[in-house]
């Protein structure tokens, strides 16, 4: 299946879906935005993503594998590629840290869409370190007014654990020294 990009108004739409379907298994759920989708609908700093990056905010198994099914019958139905809603970064997410103050950005009826704060997207781009966020990251930095390595590794350290930053030390210290002045 050929992989659409979504823009603001795609990534809006499927989540409507994702409620009407929620609201057909009579399912209340909640979901944290983050990666591309965040980028795309509150940064505004490009126009698509690939996919919708959540993380789905539940410790109640029957609401993660609802909001699951959901998002799998809504691929199938709209013949959107599997991963359309991706959860894998809710692994990373549990190991550093919900975001301390996550705010509301849509409420549909069943389901409801935080996104974190800004400095938490950020942290967590440069704890990926991967060259293909580096566009997002100078935008967060620029609206943040983060210029610095020594800005960068405060952010770095405020919100990615030390164990968790002996994992990807170089990937971290690539990412700053590609993206931020010494």
């Amino acid at each position: 299946m050929k992989r659409q990009m979504m823009n603001q108004k795609a990534i809006e739409r499927h989540l409507a879906l994702l409620n009407d379907k929620l609201a057909e298994e009579g399912i209340k759920a909640s979901i944290l935005l983050v990666g591309g989708a965040y980028m795309v609908s509150v940064v505004q700093n490009r126009k698509t993503t690939r996919d919708i990056d959540v993380s789905i905010a539940t410790n109640q198994a029957h609401i993660y594998r609802a909001v699951k099914h959901a998002a799998t019958a809504i691929a199938q139905t709209y013949r959107l590629p599997s991963d359309w809603f991706n959860d894998d970064v809710t692994i990373v997410i549990d190991q550093i840290g919900r975001p301390q103050s996550p705010s509301l950005w849509k409420q549909f009826s069943h389901l409801r869409v935080l996104i974190p704060e800004e400095q938490y997207i950020l942290a967590l781009k440069l704890f990926a370190g991967r060259e293909d966020d580096d566009r997002d990251i100078q935008a967060l930095a620029k609206r943040l007014r983060i210029s610095s390595h020594a800005q960068a590794w405060e952010l770095v350290q405020r919100y990615i654990p030390p164990h968790m930053q002996s994992m990807r030390p170089q990937e971290i210290a690539n990412a700053i020294e590609r993206c931020f002045s010494k």
